[in-house]
């Protein structure tokens, strides 16, 4: 693959001059999106987004972990608030999407699938105190509802003590369609 990508990119620099786009976001707006692969070419184009327009943050789910929101203190939201204090963010958008693999983590699957990598789950767990198999899922941010989800994510960048009061807002894309839908309008904010 690695090869392919270096071909891939000798073609793309012979074909294409880039012209030059600050680092800022020109919209003043961080997206926080799946890193689903299945976002690829169809994310921005169906939010109306070019480059240079938002910070685009993707993180598993769109999501920050149950360990990790209570202190909303993680790597998330210590991107937003380099975006907010260094670039002028001035409104986040959570996006998750429909089918989503972190709604559907299985525990035996995913135990199995670190043995079979070589990673010994149950070290993890003692390790780091996560009690069973269902702690390592709660770890990876697994989720069962999208929209719950995402409304738990925008309460957390809400909350959380590192960041101004600033708009933040939830939504869901339909994931074969492209369509949107609200969870959160910012009007659920605390004044």
């Amino acid at each position: 693959m690695l090869q392919d990508i270096l071909a891939h990119n000798e073609r793309f620099l012979q074909q294409t001059t880039l012209p030059h786009v600050g680092h800022a976001p020109s919209k003043h707006t961080a997206v926080v999106t799946c890193m689903d692969c299945r976002l690829v070419n169809m994310f921005e184009p169906a939010l109306g987004l070019e480059r240079g327009d938002v910070l685009e943050l993707r993180t598993a789910g769109a999501t920050i972990s149950s360990p990790e929101r209570a202190t909303a203190d993680n790597d998330l939201i210590r991107s937003l608030a380099g975006g907010v204090y260094l670039l002028g963010v001035r409104q986040v958008f959570v996006v998750g999407h429909t089918e989503c693999g972190l709604s559907k983590v299985d525990p035996t699957a995913l135990t199995s699938s670190m043995q079979a990598q070589g990673v010994d789950p149950q070290q993890l767990i003692q390790q780091y105190n996560l009690k069973d198999a269902n702690g390592l899922v709660d770890w990876i941010g697994a989720f069962k509802d999208v929209h719950l989800n995402v409304q738990e994510v925008v309460d957390v960048i809400r909350q959380s003590p590192f960041l101004p009061q600033i708009p933040v807002y939830g939504l869901v894309i339909d994931i074969n369609t492209g369509k949107l839908t609200v969870v959160d309008d910012g009007s659920k904010a605390k004044a």
